[in-house]
C-alpha cells in the first residue's frame, strides 16, 4: 500500500487545458456583422489606436509640436492646411500655410513663429474652411488659388497672396470653392447652382458658366467640383463631377467645357453632403465622396451599384461599408458642425476621416489601410484640419496649434520642462470577435492569454477574456514586474534593472492570468506604450465544461 501511495505520487495528470490562437484582426472593424457571427479571425468589434496594418497591428503614430500660436487675438482654432510644393528644385519655395479665421500664415519651419500673411476682412468664426489647387500654366506661372465661403478667393502667386484682379464676371469675394481640371480653373460660388471656368491654360480673366441646377433633382446649391482620373472603358480619361448639397452627382466627360464632345454622362445620389468644403478626394483612380451615406465611391456608381446598397452598407465593394452605420450615426448627430473632412495620407497607406469633436467628448478620426481593406479608430488627436506635407501627416488644432505627426508619443512639445519625459504615451485598447473555439454553446473558462507584441520595449497592458457579446473594453494596465521591464528613463531608471531603448524591435509574449467564463469568448487588450509597437496576436488558455456549467 505504500509503496503503490508513494508511486502515484509521480503519476502525470492529465492536462485539459487547451490553447487557441487569436490572430491580430488587419482586417479592422467590421459593423455590418453581428456579434453571434463566430470565427471571423480577421476583424474586431473595434480598435482604438492600434490600426490594422501589414503584419500585424500598429498604434498610430503620434504628434508633436510643430508652429504655436496661429493667432492674432481673435483666434477660433486652424481650419484649413494648404502644402504647397514648389516647382523649384531643392524643396527652394516649398510652403505650408495655415488658415484660420483671421487669415492665412505661413508655418513652414519648425518651431518659428508663424507670420500673417494675410488678414481677412471678415473674421467670422467661419472663415478659412476652404479648399485649394495647384496650378501651372504653359508660362510656368507657378500658382496657389485658395477659396473658403466668407472671405472668397485668394491666390498665391510669385511669393505673395492677393484676392483683386483674379476674375470677372463674378465676384471673387462670392468664391467659395476652387479646383482644377484638365486645363481648366473652375469655382463654386455662393448661393448658386453655377459653376463658372476661366479660360484654357488661364490663370486669371473672365470667366464663364456652366449650368447644372436643372440637373440637381434633389435641389441645393452647387456644393464643390472634383475631378476624377479614370478608365471608362474608352482608355483613360479625365471627369469633371458636380455634386449639390442635397447629394446629387453629375458626370461630365469630354476635351473640356467648350469643346464638341464635352456632355453630362450620368447622375446619382449619394445623400447629404456634411458642412465642409473638403467632403472628396481623389487618389489613384479612386474618387470618394462624404455624404449621409457613408464615403461613396464614384467607381461603384459608374459600375451601377445601388445606392439602396450603399444606405444598407452590405456590399463589400464600397470602401465604407464595413463602418458605415457609425458614419451614419456621427452624420445624424453633427452633420451640420465644422470639423469634416476626408483625404488620402500616403504616408500612413490609406484614408483618413475627421469627425466633428463635441464638448468633452475625445476626438475621432476613422483611418483605412488601403493594403489590408481595413477601418481603425484613431482616438484622442486633436484634430480639426489636416494635410500631409514632408511625408507627414500635419494638423491643425482649436488651439491654434500645427502638429506634425511623426513620433511615438502624443503631445510631444518643442520646449518641454524635463525632455527626457517629454510627450505622453499612446493609448490603445482593442476587442476581438466573438469565436466559440469549436465547442458552440460550451462554457469555457481562460486561464491566461499571451499577446504578443513587437517593440523596442515592453508596453504596459492587459489583457482579460470577454464572454457572450460583453462589449467592455480592458481593464487598467497593471505595470508588469515578472515577465517584462520597463523602459529605462533617464534621471528615473537604475542600471542593471532597466533597459535602455534601442533601434531594433523585440517580442514580448508576456503570460497574464484571466477569469470568468462563457460560451463564448473575445480577447480585450487595453494598454499604453511610449515607443512604435505592433500586436501580432494572442495565445488562449482555456478549458471547457458542459453546456449547463
Amino acid at each position: 500500500m505504500i509503496g503503490r501511495a508513494l508511486g502515484s505520487i509521480g503519476t502525470s495528470q492529465k492536462q485539459n487545458s487547451q490553447v487557441a490562437r487569436y490572430r491580430a484582426p488587419i482586417g479592422g472593424v467590421d459593423l455590418r456583422k453581428s456579434l453571434g457571427d463566430l470565427e471571423d479571425p480577421i476583424h474586431c468589434i473595434y480598435t482604438y489606436n492600434m490600426m490594422p496594418f501589414e503584419l500585424g497591428m500598429r498604434v498610430r503614430e503620434g504628434y508633436r509640436e510643430w508652429a504655436l500660436d496661429v493667432d492674432a487675438g481673435a483666434n477660433s482654432g486652424v481650419h484649413t492646411l494648404i502644402p504647397f510644393d514648389s516647382a523649384e528644385e531643392n524643396n527652394v519655395g516649398d510652403k505650408l500655410f495655415a488658415v484660420n479665421n483671421e487669415g492665412i500664415w505661413d508655418v513652414t519651419a519648425y518651431d518659428t513663429a508663424p507670420t500673417q500673411l494675410v488678414t481677412f476682412p471678415d473674421q467670422d468664426i467661419d472663415a478659412g474652411y476652404g479648399t485649394f489647387t495647384h496650378y501651372v500654366n504653359e508660362a510656368e506661372d507657378d500658382v496657389l488659388f485658395y477659396a473658403d465661403n466668407v472671405n472668397g478667393l485668394y491666390a498665391y502667386i510669385a511669393g505673395v497672396w492677393t484676392n483683386t484682379g483674379l476674375v470677372t464676371g463674378i465676384n471673387e469675394v462670392d468664391v467659395k470653392f476652387v479646383m482644377s481640371h484638365k486645363n481648366n480653373i473652375w469655382f463654386a460660388v455662393k448661393n448658386s447652382t453655377v459653376g463658372y471656368y476661366l479660360d484654357i491654360k488661364s490663370i486669371t480673366g473672365t470667366v464663364t458658366p456652366q449650368f447644372f441646377g436643372d440637373k440637381f433633382k434633389h435641389g441645393g446649391t452647387l456644393e464643390g467640383l472634383f475631378s476624377w482620373t479614370v478608365d471608362g472603358g474608352s482608355g483613360v480619361d479625365d471627369i469633371l463631377v458636380a455634386v449639390s448639397h442635397a447629394g446629387d452627382v453629375i458626370m461630365y466627360t469630354g476635351a473640356g467645357p467648350e469643346a464638341e464632345d464635352w456632355g453630362m454622362k450620368g447622375i446619382w445620389y449619394i445623400g447629404e453632403i456634411p458642412n465642409t468644403p473638403r467632403f472628396g478626394t481623389e487618389q489613384g483612380g479612386e474618387l470618394l465622396l462624404l455624404s449621409s451615406y457613408g464615403i461613396v465611391s464614384m467607381n461603384d456608381l459608374l459600375k451601377g451599384v445601388d445606392t439602396n446598397a450603399l444606405l444598407a452598407a452590405m456590399d463589400g465593394t464600397t470602401i465604407s461599408a464595413k463602418i458605415a452605420a457609425a458614419i451614419r450615426s456621427d452624420m445624424k448627430a453633427k452633420r451640420d458642425l465644422r470639423g469634416w473632412g476626408v483625404s488620402m495620407v500616403p504616408t500612413e497607406g490609406g484614408l483618413l476621416l475627421e469627425t466633428p469633436t463635441v464638448g468633452s467628448e475625445a476626438p475621432i478620426q476613422y483611418y483605412y489601410n488601403i493594403a489590408t481593406q481595413g477601418w481603425g479608430i484613431w482616438r484622442g488627436v486633436p484634430m480639426e484640419c489636416f494635410t500631409q506635407f514632408k511625408d507627414s501627416v500635419f494638423f491643425g488644432t482649436a488651439e491654434g496649434k500645427v502638429m506634425r505627426m511623426d513620433v511615438s508619443v502624443d503631445n510631444q512639445l518643442i520646449n518641454p520642462v524635463n525632455p527626457a519625459v517629454n510627450g505622453a504615451s499612446i493609448d490603445f485598447s482593442v476587442l476581438t470577435s466573438y469565436r466559440a473555439l469549436g465547442s458552440a454553446g460550451v462554457y469555457k473558462r481562460v486561464k491566461f492569454i499571451r499577446p504578443d507584441f513587437l517593440s523596442n520595449e515592453a508596453p504596459l497592458h492587459s489583457s482579460q477574456a470577454r464572454y457572450d457579446f460583453n462589449l467592455d473594453e480592458g481593464v487598467d494596465f497593471q505595470l508588469q514586474t515578472s515577465n517584462n521591464i520597463t523602459a529605462g528613463i533617464w534621471d528615473l531608471g537604475r542600471w542593471d534593472e532597466n533597459v535602455w531603448g534601442s533601434d531594433s524591435s523585440r517580442t514580448f509574449p508576456t503570460l497574464t492570468g484571466s477569469w470568468g467564463s462563457g460560451r463564448y469568448i473575445a480577447i480585450a487588450t487595453k494598454g499604453t506604450t511610449r515607443y512604435r509597437t505592433r500586436l501580432l496576436g494572442w495565445d488562449v488558455i482555456y478549458d471547457t465544461g458542459g453546456p449547463m456549467s
